[in-house]
């Protein structure tokens, strides 16, 4: 059962006041949040009003109650306009803000219940390396973010959804700009916390490699310095530094991993001096140093070795996020459409090099990279500049924005094509494809070049 609270537990959050009317046997009651008065269950549901950018839940509140809230939480400055579109009186707890409150009640709790949490954030690589943890500490009772619930409503939705008895809690953090992950951490107070990488996605808000590692740090700065356990995937200088001077807590980085076999299937592979062996369902080094941020998380969580081996084997990449499909023609397919930036551009590319590809015909596909802002002619160009050397066989890059990558790549010793549309993308693949070929996609989300992939694995039409 996820979380519930009584009104009293709920009046315990800073400012909050109750107006109207409650019932003996409802004040006594626990009831689960819902901030969906669609979703709302007749007499076991509070109803808390968000605010976004294009709604408002305040106008949803009589829709709630008539749908059987027992009770709704609602900004004190809206109380008033709440108040006054009612058909009539109805129990309201006012607080200084709605989002405030969500948050606050997630840790609320999260005090109540034993569970240890995971934290994970970084520029690229942060649902993989949460997959890839949920799947190591699945000798555990787990919990984790769904989909994208990595903002400041997904955290405390999934805190919130989370059962009594979870042993492990995996939240995935993402941020815009500086105090974001902050925000998340406070309210889910890490136990561990790993950051994956400090690249260049985000760089448009953020202006420099060095501020965005100060972004991502701010989930070691919550972390107890005793207790706590920082974890770095890809170290870097800059971001070392910056997780040293937030944290003065031992900081495990990355070791050498030694690379056992390398099959169709996935990589198997050796930590440092260690025997124990571990398959992943992953290829090349940013991939295995994700999967070591979850072997380190699962161990710092009281995980013996081959339990954490056991349930790292299970690992299934998320869709669009390096599955590999067989074309019609015999190709394999390799799907990274979910989204893009410069660094897991280059782990995309390194994965399809290595020995577990063993297709000859090796074609990349590129998309624009997006929310780079002053930085995005360059890093496109740097990108082309980076495959330039690369043996490849064909390039195609789609889009306007997505010409700098082939601008870059100009001189290339393998055919770079520069296209407007998916369709002439499409045109120049299809009569390349063969059993020795071996196509990789990618490009950020707003690109949809996952419909290119669809297309190629003739599944539209």
């Amino acid at each position: 059962m996820s979380a519930t609270f009584t009104i009293d537990e709920i009046l315990t959050l800073d400012g909050a006041v109750l107006h109207g009317v409650v019932e003996d046997e409802v004040k006594d009651s626990k009831f689960s949040i819902s901030t969906d008065s669609r979703t709302i269950k007749a007499g076991a549901d509070i109803y808390l009003a968000l605010k976004g950018e294009r709604f408002d839940g305040h106008n949803f509140t009589e829709k709630a109650f008539d749908n059987g809230a027992s009770l709704a939480i609602v900004e004190a400055d809206s109380l008033a306009s709440v108040v006054s579109s009612l058909s009539k009186p109805v129990p309201l707890l006012a607080v200084p803000n709605s989002l405030a409150a969500y948050q606050g009640l997630a840790r609320l709790y999260l005090r109540k219940c034993k569970a240890k949490v995971i934290a994970i954030t970084g520029s690229s690589g942060k649902t993989t390396t949460k997959e890839m943890t949920a799947a190591a500490t699945s000798a555990r009772r787990v919990h984790k973010s769904l989909a994208n619930e990595n903002n400041e409503i997904g955290v405390p939705k999934t805190i919130l959804s989370m059962p009594a008895d979870t042993e492990i809690l995996i939240l995935e953090m993402g941020m815009r700009g500086l105090g974001q992950i902050a925000e998340l951490a406070a309210c889910g107070t890490p136990d561990i916390a790993i950051i994956t990488c400090a690249g260049t996605a985000h760089i448009e808000l953020l202006g420099s490699r060095e501020n965005i590692a100060q972004a991502k740090c701010e989930l070691f700065a919550a972390l107890d310095v005793e207790r706590g356990h920082a974890i770095i995937g890809d170290v870097t200088d800059y971001l070392l530094a910056e997780a040293k001077r937030v944290f003065s807590g031992a900081i495990e980085t990355c070791p050498s991993l030694e690379i056992v076999k390398v099959a169709s299937q996935g990589t198997t592979f050796r930590i440092a001096e260690s025997k124990q062996e571990f398959f992943v369902k992953a290829h090349g080094r940013v991939l295995l140093e994700d999967a070591w941020c979850a072997i380190a998380a699962a161990r710092a969580a009281g995980i013996n070795d081959q339990d954490i081996a056991q349930g790292l084997a299970q690992f299934a990449a998320v869709e669009g996020r390096g599955n590999a499909h067989k074309s019609p023609h015999g190709a394999t397919v390799v799907d990274e459409s979910y989204n893009a930036n410069p660094d897991s551009v280059r782990c995309a590319v390194e994965a399809i090099l290595s020995h577990a590809y063993p297709q000859k015909d090796k074609i990349v596909v590129l998309g624009a990279m997006a929310e780079l802002g002053d930085f995005t002619e360059p890093l496109h160009l740097d990108l082309g500049a980076w495959l330039k050397d690369k043996p490849l066989s064909l390039l195609v890059t789609v889009g306007a924005i997505a010409s700098g990558i082939a601008s870059g790549a100009n001189g290339a010793s393998y055919e770079v094509a520069s296209v407007e549309t998916q369709e002439d993308a499409l045109s120049r693949i299809l009569p390349r494809l063969g059993h020795d070929s071996c196509v990789m996609v990618k490009g950020s989300h707003s690109t949809n070049l996952d419909r290119l992939v669809q297309n190629i694995l003739g599944k539209n039409g």
